[in-house]
């Protein structure tokens, strides 16, 4: 693809911060429509910023953006000026909107680094056009049936974009069928990071998302169990199996409201370290950041020190003070990352409220049947539950999926407005944990903002 002239540069960067400035002015966040405008003016202009830049792009089902966001801290606290693209557009116009603010007129970078959120179809529009030098897959799980279908129809979109970029480095779970398979076939260097067996179950089997073995379709069996697919899977026979990560993670020491204490292994030294976000999906972005700091050629020194005060990233694990109460929200999109959130919810002592919200827009999925292979039997059983709230779009749909997990229709209430949802929440007087999908979370933040002083999602 031709590389634009300096006029065109000019052009499609004026176009994008001109276009991002009007919407900011009339409170819309400006995400998508600055990139469109300048990709027509220059289709190939995301190449003018990413000549001079080292680029991570973060791609998967659960743990974008909180990966993104650990990753980026990890190199501010470095010292390393780095762009990240906070806003969480995460297909190629919002991107293109977000790193092109973030330059010059003439295209030229503020930053050295980014650490970009990228969708899992978009990755093969992207990674020509950017070539990164690192490439984090999280891991694969259903997601959005509508629009992938099954889990290998992901897995197929992220090695098309991994194809299209050889010279990347792959940071990859080790845990996860089908993440690790992307090593194969292709020549890219690979850093793969995962828990160890010593961390033992951590919840219910589900292997619904393994699959089959790549290279003789045979069935996995496992040696131990992290969550749904994740842990030591191995092919009886051809003998495919879980390699040893290089970024291991050997104990979960302590699990708390605030984080967790870990030991790891890195370079075969054993280090401690502190996770200020909780939950063992966190332990596992936290590895996954270590991975890619070394992937970047850094010291991975630099990320286990910036782990220990990390902040969250809007609506995951973000809190929120209302009326002397603190409001958790955790984002929920698909049956493994919302049992995830429930073994987390359901693993402190004290009384609690949950709010649940369901839409099934377009950024969601069209398709919530999801709800169905979903265990809110292990919430709505859980005995510190005081009362449960339903909202969003399919609220009466999740309502009735919560009566039938075993909910007391009598402390179950059904919402269908966000501003007196919030009211509601206003008298309470335990922790709430607030578990939307993603266009009610931002419904649900937008609610919340005037009342609690949180940013706006751009910012």
């Amino acid at each position: 693809m031709k590389k634009p002239n300096r006029i065109q540069t000019i052009l499609s960067v004026a176009s994008c911060k001109l276009t991002r400035g009007i919407l900011r002015r009339t409170g819309r966040g400006g995400t998508a429509l600055p990139g469109i405008v300048a990709m027509k003016i220059s289709k190939n202009i995301l190449s003018v910023p990413a000549k001079d830049m080292e680029i991570v792009v973060v791609t998967g089902t659960n743990g974008k953006t909180t990966t993104c966001n650990m990753i980026c801290h990890a190199l501010v606290e470095g010292g390393h000026g780095c762009h990240r693209d906070r806003s969480g557009a995460n297909l190629l116009h919002g991107i293109a909107s977000d790193l092109l603010c973030d330059t010059d007129w003439l295209g030229n970078p503020k930053s050295h680094y980014a650490v970009l959120e990228v969708d899992e179809a978009a990755l093969k529009q992207l990674t020509p056009l950017i070539h990164p030098k690192v490439i984090v897959v999280t891991n694969v799980f259903t997601d959005q049936a509508d629009r992938f279908g099954k889990v290998e129809n992901t897995l197929a979109e992220i090695r098309k974009g991994i194809e299209l970029s050889p010279e990347s480095v792959l940071v990859l779970n080790a845990e996860d069928t089908q993440t690790s398979s992307l090593a194969l076939g292709v020549p890219n260097r690979v850093i793969r990071y995962g828990l160890e067996e010593s961390v033992g179950t951590q919840g219910n089997i589900d292997l619904s998302d393994a699959g089959r073995c790549p290279k003789c379709g045979g069935e996995y069996e496992y040696d131990y169990h992290i969550y749904a697919h994740l842990g030591g899977f191995r092919c009886p026979k051809c003998g495919y199996q879980h390699e040893t990560p290089d970024i291991a993670v050997t104990s979960i020491d302590r699990m708390g409201t605030n984080g967790s204490s870990v030991h790891l292994r890195v370079d075969g030294r054993t280090e401690e370290a502190f996770i200020s976000l909780p939950a063992v999906y966190n332990v596992y972005n936290a590895a996954a950041c270590i991975a890619a700091i070394k992937a970047l050629g850094l010291p991975a020194e630099e990320a286990i020190q910036a782990l220990s005060n990390v902040r969250s990233a809007f609506g995951r694990m973000e809190t929120f003070e209302l009326g002397g109460n603190v409001l958790q929200m955790i984002l929920v999109k698909n049956p493994a990352g919302c049992n995830q959130a429930f073994t987390y919810v359901t693993s402190f002592k004290d009384d609690f409220n949950a709010v649940l919200c369901l839409n099934n827009r377009t950024g969601d999925g069209h398709d919530f049947s999801w709800i169905e292979q979903t265990d809110y039997e292990k919430l709505c059983t859980d005995p510190h539950l005081r009362k449960l709230y339903v909202c969003g779009d399919r609220a009466q749909d999740l309502y009735d999926r919560l009566l039938r997990a075993g909910a007391d229709k009598d402390r179950t209430e059904l919402v269908t407005d966000y501003t007196a949802l919030v009211e509601e929440l206003e008298k309470e007087n335990c922790t709430t944990f607030l578990l939307p999908n993603y266009t009610a979370m931002m419904e649900l933040r937008t609610a919340l903002s005037p009342k609690t002083g949180n940013k706006d999602f751009w910012e």
